[in-house]
């Protein structure tokens, strides 16, 4: 085999594996929670954000997430653990492109991050949902604290067992994907 015919296997080899790696939809909220770039099989996609009035405990009041026929409120055990704000300080992203297989279903992410945690200011902390597409149920959730030197992060157990009843849990949990209930 002649060299270039190497070089160009190589390089067929390489970028095979590129076309192969998964990224998120990012999604937009609208002022009324509406979620873009969900599609149509799981529409409509709303997520209902209550903040709480200035100088209350917890930031956020309450949530609802629906998926369809599906709508799913988070329990105030889970909701006292939010820390942003204002709706600017929450993102999400999607991924449906593996309906057909693998060991997620089609998944929401939805972040919940603290005042001043971005990309100018490297500290920080956020909540990381994911929900099933499908059923609007949580199929993991963690807090993520960001250190001071670039790309550290680490999780933390939120005591979710501790803080919520079995029965808080189950009701808003996907049961067939259930992680980081700690």
């Amino acid at each position: 085999m002649k060299v270039h015919h190497l070089l160009l296997l190589g390089a067929l080899a390489g970028s095979s594996s590129a076309c192969l790696a998964h990224s998120d939809t990012i999604v937009n909220f609208s002022p009324e929670g509406m979620m873009d770039a969900i599609p149509d099989t799981f529409r409509p996609a709303q997520l209902n954000v209550a903040f709480a009035a200035a100088g209350e405990k917890h930031p956020v009041a309450s949530v609802t997430l629906r998926l369809g026929e599906h709508m799913t409120t988070l329990p105030s055990c889970i909701v006292a653990l939010l820390p942003s704000r204002t709706m600017a300080q929450v993102s999400a992203s999607a991924s449906w492109y593996h309906l057909n297989g693998g060991t997620l279903p089609p998944y929401l992410g939805i972040h919940f991050a603290a005042p001043r945690t971005g990309r100018g200011n490297r500290q920080g902390t956020h909540v990381a949902f994911l929900f099933n597409l499908r059923t609007a149920k949580i199929i993991n959730i963690k807090k993520v604290v960001t250190g001071r030197a670039e790309g550290t992060q680490r999780s933390v157990g939120m005591g979710l067992l501790q803080r919520c009843s079995a029965q808080e849990l189950d009701a808003v949990f996907d049961p067939m994907h259930r992680v980081n209930v700690r």
